[in-house]
């Protein structure tokens, strides 16, 4: 472990972490160094590596802290449970890229894969195949929360307005005639006019692999 900071930067793991998570938020995930943090912080890296010995660290402690705040209702089935899930990512979506390699080193989310296997299990599904579709679920969800209409894995804005702007002029330039499903969904591509609907619809899709 490093050498303890100075008093006048000392920081708990909850400020840290709420620091680090802001920055995921905002700027996404690929943004966040302990070096940023450091400075958004106003304290020296040394007061960070007291509590994380390093980046990978910090990341597991995020997605950790994202699970945890997954609400899965007592009781509730399989949708209920992938409900919860994808609500917890969405209010995160600059970790979720990262959520799904990082699941099973979490505490939290080992205890939400013991409740989505059971729940497949008791659905009748066999130990190997509730193992894979538990897997094939996380990472629908993951894609759901990542993956919405009109976003783009692009951090500034302007670049990002640019690229959105080239992919609605060439699909606006197609020709009716010889594309008419593409020209008469084209905008629903570029934008999300109904995000409960889309949510919805997608839970439907990656559930529907579950079943027997």
């Amino acid at each position: 472990m490093s050498p303890r900071p100075p008093a006048a930067e000392r920081l708990d793991r909850g400020q840290i972490l709420s620091g680090a998570m802001a920055i995921a938020d905002r700027d996404g995930v690929d943004a966040l160094s302990l070096r940023k943090l450091a400075a958004d912080l106003k304290v020296t890296p040394m007061a960070l590596y007291w509590h994380f010995k390093d980046k990978d660290a910090l990341l597991d402690a995020l997605v950790e802290a994202v699970l945890a705040e997954v609400d899965t209702p007592t009781g509730g089935d399989l949708r209920a449970t992938a409900t919860a899930l994808l609500r917890g990512l969405r209010a995160h979506p600059g970790l979720a890229a990262i959520t799904a390699i990082r699941f099973m080193r979490t505490d939290s989310g080992i205890a939400l894969s013991e409740r989505t296997i059971g729940l497949l299990r008791a659905a009748g599904h066999s130990p190997v195949a509730a193992a894979q579709l538990s897997t094939f679920l996380l990472n629908g969800i993951v894609g759901l929360a990542m993956n919405r209409p009109g976003d783009l894995a692009e951090p500034d804005p302007v670049i990002r307005e640019r690229l959105i702007t080239a992919k609605r002029g060439r699909l606006k330039s197609l020709d009716p005639a010889a594309f008419p499903n593409l020209t008469e969904t084209a905008d629903h591509f570029l934008a999300l006019d109904d995000e409960e609907g889309y949510y919805a619809r997608g839970l439907d899709y990656v559930l529907a692999g579950t079943r027997r």
